[in-house]
């Protein structure tokens, strides 16, 4: 079985020590987790962290910690970061609010590794930031959803949280994009297999958080949408250029 390569982004919410015990505690043990830290004060100093990171040592799984100052895009360069330090096949993108049963990765990795190459398995995300009834036409796309990462995939990846500015940074922008509508396009357009996990749950712990209705506006998922049409299509471009 292939080694899944976890990133947390973290921008130091109470939940993290739960959500890092939650997939210490997994099934799967062949897994390997890169923190990135852009909370105003370095999480690694909080008990629930550094009891969290013993654990992951007594478990024998390997957790790396980055602590970045980054603030008007922390979200976008934390991103950045984390997919810098992960250059495996098969890559999950956790938010510091998530947590997942024991069994999750293992059903995540039992339909990723039968077609091969795929877009991505995804489990239903309960309390998740999409309203009820929200559909894209598209398989949609949620933090903890297990994506396969090739040199197409990373490069489109890369350049994507290098040049946007999501609705989560700071920085004031009238083309803000938003990460999930991204990702859910940019799979469709690459042709690849994109699965939803009805009776994989995982769950959203910020019960307190209001949902970000901005990111809901039309004007921002058709940009976001748009932005995976126009790198998608440049990219394979270019790289058709580099066959010839």
């Amino acid at each position: 079985m292939a080694e899944v390569e976890i990133g947390i982004l973290t921008r130091g919410k109470p939940t993290l020590g739960m959500t890092l015990c939650s997939l210490l505690l997994q099934q799967v043990q062949d897994i390997r987790i890169y923190i990135a830290d852009t909370a105003e004060k370095p999480v690694i100093n909080r008990d629930d962290v550094a009891f969290a990171l013993r654990l992951a040592f007594d478990r024998h799984i390997p957790c790396n910690y980055e602590y970045l100052r980054e603030r008007d895009r922390a979200f976008s360069r934390g991103r950045l970061r984390i997919l810098e330090a992960l250059k495996g096949r098969y890559i999950i993108f956790m938010d510091d609010d998530i947590v997942l049963p024991s069994s999750a990765l293992t059903r995540l990795l039992e339909d990723a590794q039968d077609p091969g190459v795929f877009g991505f398995v995804a489990p239903v995300c309960r309390h998740s930031a999409y309203p009820t009834g929200y559909s894209s036409g598209n398989p949609l796309y949620v933090p903890g959803a297990l994506f396969y990462q090739d040199h197409l995939v990373r490069e489109m990846l890369l350049e994507y949280y290098r040049t946007t500015i999501d609705t989560l940074d700071k920085t004031q922008s009238r083309e803000k994009t938003w990460e999930p509508a991204f990702l859910s396009r940019l799979f469709s357009l690459m042709d690849r297999a994109c699965l939803v996990q009805a009776d994989n749950e995982v769950y959203h712990l910020d019960y307190k958080e209001p949902l970000n209705w901005n990111a809901f506006q039309e004007e921002i998922v058709a940009r976001s949408e748009e932005k995976a049409r126009e790198l998608y299509l440049r990219i394979k471009k270019q790289q058709a250029g580099v066959e010839r």
